[in-house]
């Protein structure tokens, strides 16, 4: 008769990995909650608020919080830049209350591409893979990870805090104030004036005229009274 106290080393592993999955599955991301992002946001269009490195698909350098934007380790050329407009191709759960945004340029480039970029290695991938991944996918889209607070037992926190970080990514659900664009004109003074247009989305003549007047003098004050 065996040791009743002896614990099977199999049994024994399920149970140390019982916690994790238990802790796993409480700081993740509540499925309804991605699913009503990706019917509210997929296949729609947004002007942006920051620029958006590309990425090989190993390493994502995109990362929003309640801290702010920032770029997260390996570095890659900007992909996207501030006040384009990009297209949200997919909403997906990223792992511990990590949310992920697929973006392309456009719903065109989505469409010819969706399916042809091949999934992630699922072992170690070689310097050809990487190079292969890498150069296809920065050419293409690229992703930004949501970085959640809120547990999974509270979807409404989980809501409120994804609205918050998604209007630090792009303008969401609204559109820059001329002031914002002409702050965007002023500080991209070396880009042409026919881009500028088409990244702001105002007339080429306006864009000429809010770089023509601030470029005048000041005009000078009125004479003192004697």
């Amino acid at each position: 008769m065996g040791d009743p106290l002896r614990i099977r080393p199999f049994t024994l592993g399920l149970l140390l990995l019982l916690p994790l999955a238990l802790a796993s599955d409480a700081w993740a991301v509540k499925r309804e909650v991605v699913k009503e992002f990706q019917d509210e946001i997929a296949g729609r269009t947004f002007r942006l608020r920051v620029d958006l490195q590309g990425t090989n698909y190993l390493a994502i350098p995109n990362i929003v919080s309640r801290e702010g934007f920032h770029y997260r380790g390996r570095q890659f050329p900007v992909l996207f830049r501030e006040m384009e407009m990009i297209y949200v191709d997919r909403v997906s759960s990223d792992g511990n209350k990590t949310v992920a945004l697929t973006l392309y340029r456009n719903k065109k480039d989505a469409g010819q591409i969706r399916g042809a970029i091949p999934p992630p290695p699922l072992g170690p991938a070689g310097q050809n893979a990487e190079t292969t991944l890498g150069s296809f996918a920065r050419d293409l889209s690229t992703t930004v990870i949501l970085e959640l607070r809120a547990e999974k037992k509270n979807p409404e926190a989980q809501r409120g805090e994804i609205r918050e970080l998604l209007s630090r990514v792009f303008f969401y659900n609204m559109e820059p104030t001329h002031a914002e664009r002409e702050a965007y004109i002023l500080s991209h003074r070396d880009v042409p004036v026919l881009k500028l247009a088409e990244t702001t989305g105002l007339p080429e003549e306006m864009v000429k005229e809010i770089l023509k007047r601030d470029a005048e003098p000041p005009a000078s004050g009125d004479q003192k009274e004697r």
